[in-house]
């Protein structure tokens, strides 16, 4: 009798609780579905069988007629923003009510976690008043040489191989190993040649970070839905032996350059240390005057130097989030290039034009800038592909929505589908196509919406910091081998299909290789 009554009172206690805790969005009048029990909404993510992009966008294309939609991550209530006009105010004009993304840091356990991209509050505020001055034009045009450098290497391996007969290439491998090389000079002062020697210690390292494991899934999920799991648990996000690499490429770099005074070279790494031991990064000549994220409340802040495990963490971010992003991104260009062979020799008659008109055979940084068609390709592989399909904030006090009573509490997680939004057909008309010339009058791509729709590197005062940087290596080498080379799918069936995006990865990667023709033009 004793065990029924306690069986009736647990199952009791059970149904109060779900009850309680899954009415959260109802006493708000927010829109959302019937959880299911326990997990809520996380059943579909938990299947594995679809990346974060493609849930969230299902989500979004199921609910795109509502403002935003309540979800439950087991009792966890987030959100998700479906109106471009709500997102305007979530990362611009309400900006100081998200500034945070509310991951977890824990750098007893993780030494290089401390950097900007999970940062929260006046900590990262401070960090990044102090980078943004790395990343203005004159820096970028100091680094381009060497990013020229890494090109060159690349479209001389390419012609190499077509004049062998190995015309076939695993494009997103051959990206990741030419970004790898441009991010391990600029970010680190180390000359490598990770795309003549795909087992060099760099690319090693980067492919074993970013590898589309079970466990990286698992950490991925933790990381977006229980954040706090992963610190009370003391989960381990950097593998040992890549913090130990890091740290000791970091710190040999730096112990290298200051015993020689006199030594200076124009990368990130140098910059780095300048922050380092005085507080702040030297300005150039060249500097754009009004990119600059320092107000006057920010300038007692601006001479704390950064300690040794600072720097290390700004230079692994650098190159964790820099590569991946980068070479995917080619590697989708170029995918609808090859499938799109009209857009292709359009991009490649305006890099001739331009070199034609400046009586070069070598691409300058300001023959860059001039590649105005090649770079509305990139934007709108940026649309198709949007490489980080979701943006996460965390709301950082009571927030009432623009003209609404929605109303969520601080510490609420809110989801921006990216992916979703940018393949709708109400904002882009039919937006599996690729047409570059959605972007040519239209930084957004000339949607059909009002508010912040496209936002492939975020938007507002939490955008990407290396944006400029990623379009440079992504543009210089896209440029670099259209000139001189042809690509078609060696796969016909990838004319007329769609590709399958891997399910055990944040970011927007293929499930199988891509394999890509080139040809001599």
């Amino acid at each position: 009798m004793l065990f029924w009554i306690i069986l009736t009172i647990l199952i009791l206690v059970i149904f109060v609780t779900n009850q309680h805790y899954f009415s959260y969005w109802s006493n708000r009048n927010v829109p959302h579905k019937n959880p299911i029990f326990f997990l809520g909404d996380l059943a579909g993510m938990l299947s594995l069988k679809k990346g974060m992009g493609e849930y969230f966008a299902r989500i979004y294309e199921n609910n795109k007629n509502k403002r935003i939609f309540g979800l439950y991550f087991s009792y966890r209530p987030t959100l998700l923003i479906c109106d471009p006009l709500l997102i305007q105010d979530v990362l611009i004009k309400d900006f100081p009510s998200f500034h945070d993304r509310g991951f977890p840091i824990n750098e007893e356990v993780d030494p290089l976690g401390g950097h900007l991209f999970v940062l929260s509050g006046q900590r990262w505020r401070d960090l990044r008043v102090k980078l943004s001055p790395t990343f203005t034009g004159g820096k970028l045009k100091g680094m381009y040489p060497t990013i020229f450098n890494c090109a060159h290497v690349l479209q001389e391996y390419i012609e190499k191989g077509v004049q062998n007969g190995n015309d076939i290439f695993d494009i997103h491998d051959l990206m990741g190993r030419f970004t790898t090389n441009v991010i391990s000079s600029v970010a680190f002062g180390i000359e490598n040649d990770c795309i003549n020697d795909p087992e060099d210690v760099f690319r090693k390292m980067g492919v074993k970070f970013i590898q589309p494991t079970l466990k990286i899934m698992i950490i991925n999920i933790l990381t977006v839905f229980v954040p706090k799991l992963l610190t009370l648990l003391k989960i381990k996000i950097v593998p040992h032996d890549i913090e130990e690499f890091f740290m000791s490429v970091v710190q040999q770099t730096i112990e290298q350059r200051e015993k020689n005074q006199d030594f200076e070279r124009k990368d990130f790494m140098q910059m780095l240390i300048q922050l380092k031991n005085q507080g702040y990064v030297s300005a150039d000549k060249d500097d754009d005057q009004n990119n600059t994220e320092s107000t006057s409340a920010d300038k007692k802040h601006e001479t704390r130097k950064l300690t040794l495990h600072e720097v290390a963490s700004q230079a692994f971010l650098f190159f964790a989030a820099g590569f991946e992003t980068s070479s995917s991104t080619s590697n989708f260009c170029l995918l609808e290039l090859s499938k799109n062979p009209e857009v292709q020799k359009k991009a490649q008659d305006e890099i001739d034009e331009i070199m034609s008109a400046s009586n070069s055979s070598e691409i300058t940084y300001d023959m860059l800038g001039k590649m105005k068609f090649l770079e509305c390709c990139i934007d709108e592989t940026l649309r198709k592909y949007p490489i980080v399909p979701v943006h996460i904030r965390e709301c950082t006090k009571d927030y009432t929505f623009s003209d609404s009573n929605w109303n969520i509490e601080k510490g609420t997680t809110v989801f921006i589908p990216v992916q979703g939004l940018h393949r709708d057909p109400n904002i882009y008309e039919n937006p599996m196509e690729f047409r570059p010339k959605r972007f040519m009058d239209s930084a957004s791509g000339n949607g059909n919406s009002n508010g912040v729709y496209y936002m492939p590197f975020g938007d507002g005062p939490r955008n990407c910091i290396g944006a400029r940087m990623g379009k440079l290596q992504t543009k210089l080498g896209l440029a670099m081998i259209l000139s001189k080379f042809s690509f078609e799918p060696v796969d016909k069936h990838l004319m007329n299909s769609e590709i399958e995006m891997h399910p055990n990865q944040f970011i927007l990667t293929p499930k199988e290789t891509i394999l890509l023709k080139a040809s001599l033009r």
